[in-house]
């Protein structure tokens, strides 16, 4: 169902150095528990407002934008989103008969957005799906609609007869939603500004495996290769580009190696939050016995220094105890006999 969606986040995610300013809807046929409309706008990786059919209320979703708009924004937005969401609802039926459907549940989605690069040049999207397909999607240089299905070709003459319409698509897309991504984007500096990861080359799995693991970084997109002896290594195992508790992400590349390998590994690490190229390598713990030696030298000497000590004392002692003082009247015979003598 958000399949088109996933797909979309992770092509906007793709460069390094661009902005984006991008919207999400999504219609659904009633089911219980869940909403039936839902919106949720992204600056970069960044989810900011979100409202949905059974709060009916725009809200923010960080804190640089609550804090910068006043209540005449969320009100401005609130009602938006309403008007959106009963455009949503009528269409589903409409799809539905041309489909020749019935029953069941169904998603109409709408996805539409900017880039601002960093050489200073734009893009946009606007784009249609349903049930997770492509459906019709706007193409601004030419003003006309595009569908790959036989059945939007309806919407699609319909909405070219409108130059209005398409200019007003077009206008949007390369001006008033640039302006609004340079806005949020200076609301949301502290935050959006790209933060480097750390990167670290382990053995995991009993030294079976070589593990390259990067995280703690900001914005996802990153390039990251492990390299036996300079050669990149094609077949490295990843886990993907994960989301940390923070707001960074993670990811983790492995490949098999042998410890025993006089072969040199290294892993290289692209980033914008890195002003170069990252490159770490790999360095076995030293199997020298040296320490070991020297730890029985030193153990060795500490015992003979205890021994000699112990043998001092006893000397020492042995000593002492074949010393007899002289009696009392033998030391004062001489002294006292000189008296009487006198």
């Amino acid at each position: 169902m958000m399949r088109l969606i996933l797909l979309v986040l992770l092509c906007g995610g793709a460069s390094a150095v661009s902005h984006s300013l991008r919207y999400f809807h999504s219609w659904m046929s009633p089911m219980p528990g869940l909403p039936e409309f839902v919106l949720v706008g992204y600056v970069d990786e960044q989810e900011f407002v979100h409202y949905d059919s059974d709060r009916k209320e725009m809200i923010p979703r960080q804190r640089w934008i609550a804090e910068r708009e006043g209540s005449d924004y969320w009100d401005r937005e609130t009602q938006t989103q309403r008007g959106w969401e009963a455009v949503g609802k009528a269409n589903i039926p409409i799809a539905l008969e041309r489909t020749n459907q019935s029953g069941g549940i169904h998603t109409i989605q709408v996805m539409y957005g900017c880039e601002l690069r960093e050489d200073g040049t734009t893009g946009g999207f606007y784009q249609f799906g349903w049930d997770g397909r492509d459906l019709i999607s706007f193409d601004k240089e030419r003003m006309v609609w595009v569908t790959p299905v036989s059945w939007g070709e309806i919407t699609k003459n319909k909405w070219d007869k409108d130059s209005g319409y398409n200019q007003q698509n077009k206008g949007y897309l390369e001006g008033i939603c640039i302006e609004w991504l340079q806005k949020y984007l200076k609301y949301g500096k502290e935050q959006l500004k790209p933060v480097k990861p750390s990167v670290t080359l382990t053995p995991v799995r009993d030294y079976k495996d070589l593990s390259c693991f990067a995280t703690g970084f900001y914005p996802q997109a990153i390039e990251v290769n492990l390299f036996r002896d300079g050669v990149r290594i094609g077949d490295s195992e990843s886990t993907g580009i994960r989301p940390n508790h923070d707001g960074s992400y993670q990811i983790r590349k492995r490949m098999e190696f042998d410890p025993n390998s006089q072969a040199k590994y290294s892993c290289e690490v692209e980033h914008s939050g890195l002003g170069q190229k990252l490159v770490v390598f790999y360095e076995p713990k030293s199997s020298s016995i040296l320490p070991i030696i020297i730890g029985i030298v030193v153990a060795l000497l500490v015992i003979v220094a205890v021994i000699a000590g112990v043998v001092w004392y006893k000397k020492k002692a042995g000593q002492k105890a074949d010393y007899k003082p002289a009696k009392s009247s033998d030391r004062g015979e001489s002294s006292s006999n000189s008296s009487a003598t006198a």
